[in-house]
């Protein structure tokens, strides 16, 4: 029994040991590009191309970020890019969260399975697959090189994918709790906005942060329907790349101010999103 027993302890070791082992790994490639950005937006011209790469034996300079911030346009930019990411995930969260509590309440809907199914396809869709209708679109209405189109088709978007997602949460929910709810008393609007949305923040704090994410780093479609009164921060980072050179340094500034506010927002609603992510709505 005790050969048993160590045989089964030294098991339980090895398997910890490559646990810890892979999710160091998992770890390094996942902040390697960060650190590599960081790192970069504080070299010298000179540094940024030196073989092999200078990680830590260099002298930091703000340079890149001076010039970044006394970049024509640069707040402009950077205040179009949080108006329209915040704008979007509203959107998505208001409309989805009524759709989703709307499907997750017609269980015998015949056709729910397709109707999931086919907002998942739509948006797995490539933008480049559409993006030629929507700026023909954009023109005709005189939508193009504004920020409320951008908004519009970002929704668009992303709606089918957090209706789906919220679903799930609104499923866990029991409807005993709902015909409690309307047996004091409570009206539809009351029900949804007092006792169901407080029940399924994890869900909306998890679907917001994916809606954000996508909406902030949406390269495609500004690429093609926004000029210079709706440029976004991905724009702006690809434009210090050009045909002869490319710009690591101010590049790497621009990508590294770009990360704050989803860094700072992540950490901020860290809690909710890993209930919402792991947990769901109710514990039955």
């Amino acid at each position: 029994m005790a050969k048993i027993s160590k045989e089964c302890a030294m098991k339980i070791k090895l398997d910890k040991v490559a646990s810890y082992s892979i999710l160091l790994v998992a770890v390094f490639f996942s902040m390697f590009p960060i650190f590599w950005t960081i790192s970069t937006s504080i070299k010298a011209r000179i540094d940024t191309f030196t073989l092999p790469p200078k990680f830590f034996n260099f002298t930091p300079t703000w340079k890149n970020y001076q010039l970044l911030f006394e970049l024509d346009g640069f707040w402009r930019i950077y205040a179009n890019t949080i108006f329209i990411t915040l704008a979007t995930t509203a959107l998505c969260l208001i409309i989805g969260s009524l759709a989703a509590y709307s499907l997750a309440r017609t269980e015998k809907f015949r056709g729910r399975s397709a109707l999931e199914i086919l907002m998942i396809i739509v948006r797995a869709l490539p933008g480049i697959v559409i993006i030629l209708p929507l700026y023909n679109l954009s023109t005709y209405f005189g939508l193009y090189d504004r920020a409320w189109a951008l908004i519009l088709i970002y929704t668009g978007f992303n709606i089918p994918f957090a209706i789906w997602l919220m679903t799930n949460f609104f499923d866990q929910v029991p409807t005993e709790i709902e015909d409690a709810a309307r047996v004091d008393g409570a009206s539809n609007m009351q029900l949804f906005t007092k006792v169901l949305i407080p029940l399924v923040t994890p869900g909306l704090v998890a679907t917001g942060v994916f809606v954000a994410l996508l909406s902030w780093n949406e390269f495609l479609i500004p690429v093609i329907m926004a000029g210079e009164s709706s440029k976004t921060m991905p724009i702006l980072v690809s434009s210090f790349i050009s045909n002869r050179t490319l710009d690591w340094g101010p590049m790497a500034a621009a990508a590294t101010v770009a990360l704050l506010p989803i860094i700072i927002f992540t950490i901020a609603i860290q809690k909710w999103l890993v209930v919402g992510l792991s947990g769901g709505a109710v514990k039955e």
